[in-house]
């Protein structure tokens, strides 16, 4: 009796082995590496969901071994870090080029090398942007796109108090002059000059209050931009001594000197909004509406004031960085990295990687992808959106040509309007500041607000104690 309770037991186990194995196969359903998309769009933007999803078919239907979910997800630090610790992460999810050192430090993010020599990614991906994605000769993301900071100018405006108008009679309003000069501000000291006489001429002549410029000051976007203000009035805010080690420095003579020219525009010129709290929502309000001529923004959202506050593109135009007092003229660099959950598997670290091909954010030149890059283009224009060109994350050869081909078939804006920006940013482009960027940005918000509230405030002593904060509670940590 036990030998035949033992044997039926035996049997009954292998049974039960044999349905864990290919249990779903036995009930119907088809076990599949499923693979979750953090940057799938919320569910009101249609025609984006409808885009996603054509890409979902296409490539479940080339590899039906994969069953693609999507989830919506905008990264911020304060979501990403308690999603991460539960390991509810998304196989795949953007983030921005600050945060690699700090996902990769906390384990966080995945070691891709291997998949990306695999696929040929590696070599193709552009060096530069590689290095932000990369530790100890690891690389943890993808790029998405780059972006680099500009002026963002409301033609209408400068055409209202007589800086700009159409030369050539093509009905569009023209940022440079028969002979290609720029008509635009090309240092700071001619932002400020511009601005002030944008303001002054609105209140004199039309009554009406428009801010010359507009200068950010809240959720870190102020702190970010000013960056590349500090820079260009010759500041570095982190310094590294021939040992390695780190150090603040925001309160160099540079950073001090462009809190200075901010302060002027607010208490001297009276060229900037009344509200002292502005966010980056807020500048494509102020210039889509009338209320402000120009802005700070990235070239990755110069569609923002058109697609949510009805602006005509042809009104718009974007230029570069202006140059500071003693010649420094940079463009922060920033953009937007795919990264992957240190919990995915290697096979759903492929079929992701293999997904941004099927979305047109790989370098390989398929008949897919093309496709996937058209469609793209073809939303965007659906939306009414400015097609423009873009700064590409890849390098080989056929790539570039294809994308070149690709926007030119598109491209729906005035481009001597944008060209002195892209013409330039690669001799201007610099990386962010290396060290908890988004920290330092969040510290450099309340001195901008402090100026912009106080005009007894002193620009000096509000950089000196934000620097002994950061040295102290950021920079003292880096081994």
């Amino acid at each position: 009796m036990r030998k035949k309770l033992y044997a039926y037991f035996c049997l009954l186990t292998m049974l039960l082995i044999v349905i864990g194995v290919s249990g779903a196969k036995l009930f119907g359903k088809d076990k599949k590496i499923q693979i979750t998309i953090g940057m799938w769009p919320e569910s009101y933007l249609k025609d984006d969901v409808e885009m996603f999803e054509e890409w979902k078919r296409l490539f479940e239907k080339d590899f039906p071994e994969y069953e693609v979910v999507g989830k919506p997800y905008s990264y911020s630090p304060e979501t990403f870090f308690p999603m991460a610790q539960s390991g509810t992460t998304p196989t795949v999810f953007q983030t921005w080029f600050t945060e690699p050192p700090k996902l990769i430090r906390n384990g966080f993010v995945k070691d891709i090398t291997d998949p990306l020599k695999e696929l040929g990614w590696y070599d193709k991906m552009d060096p530069s942007m590689r290095d932000i994605l990369s530790e100890n000769g690891k690389v943890y993301g993808v790029p998405r796109d780059a972006y680099g900071l500009g002026l963002f100018i409301n033609l209408e405006i400068l055409e209202e108090v007589g800086l700009v108008d159409d030369w050539n009679g093509d009905g569009i309003l023209d940022i440079v002059d028969q002979d290609g000069n720029p008509r635009y501000p090309t240092t700071f000291d001619e932002l400020r000059e511009m601005a002030k006489y944008i303001t002054d001429f609105e209140k004199d002549v039309y009554g009406k209050d428009v801010a010359g410029l507009v200068i950010l000051s809240t959720n870190r976007n102020g702190g970010w931009q000013f960056s590349n203000i500090a820079w260009n009035f010759g500041a570095n805010l982190q310094i590294q001594d021939e040992n390695g080690k780190w150090k603040a420095n925001l309160n160099d003579p540079g950073a001090v000197e462009a809190l200075e020219w901010i302060k002027a525009l607010k208490w001297e010129d009276d060229s900037l909004p009344a509200s002292a709290l502005l966010s980056y929502s807020d500048w494509y309000n102020y210039v889509a509406t009338g209320r402000a001529a120009m802005a700070f923004c990235g070239n990755d959202v110069i569609h923002l004031p058109i697609t949510n506050f009805n602006m005509d593109k042809n009104y718009v135009a974007f230029v570069p960085m202006p140059a500071g007092p003693y010649g420094h003229r940079y463009s922060l660099m920033g953009g937007t990295p795919f990264m992957f959950s240190s919990n995915a598997t290697d096979e759903q670290i492929w079929g992701a990687l293999k997904f941004l091909e099927y979305m047109g954010r790989s370098p390989e030149v398929s008949e897919v992808s093309i496709q996937s890059i058209q469609l793209g283009m073809e939303v965007a224009r659906k939306k009414g959106m400015p097609i423009l060109p873009s700064l590409r994350p890849w390098i080989n050869q056929d790539f570039l040509e294809m994308i070149e081909r690709i926007e030119k078939q598109y491209i729906n804006v005035e481009l001597s309007n944008f060209n002195d920006f892209f013409d330039t940013f690669d001799q201007m482009k610099r990386k962010e500041e290396p060290n908890y960027p988004q920290e330092m940005y969040e510290l450099l918000d309340a001195c901008i607000q402090e100026v912009l509230t106080n005009p007894n405030a002193d620009p000096k002593t509000l950089l000196t104690n934000a620097n002994n904060t950061f040295q102290k509670q950021y920079i003292d940590k880096i081994k």
